[in-house]
């Protein structure tokens, strides 16, 4: 089993993060996360505790696809995404 992260009440695995850390913008604070595959994502802590990212490959005729999903995650901002990457934002 994968082991989990909580960045900012968001939960990740472990294994789909390369870097995170707290950045400013206008006086809030946000969380910063490079995910593995290249894209980066910014968000405000979050109130919910079901709020979650999950990343899984598939290929299609042998290419890679990146496929993320962003789950209950307010104020969330995804930027530089890779051509092969697929997002399902979700909010419930």
């Amino acid at each position: 089993m994968t082991e989990k992260v909580t960045i900012g009440n968001v939960n990740f695995d472990k294994d789909s993060i390369l870097v995170s850390r707290e950045v400013y913008e206008k006086g809030q604070k946000l969380n910063y996360v490079f995910l593995v595959g290249g894209t980066k994502i910014m968000f405000p802590d979050q109130e919910k505790k079901n709020a979650a990212v999950s990343l899984a490959t598939r290929y299609n005729k042998d290419v890679a696809e990146i496929c993320a999903w962003f789950d209950n995650i307010k104020g969330l901002i995804v930027e530089e995404a890779p051509l092969n990457w697929n997002y399902r934002i979700r909010e419930m």
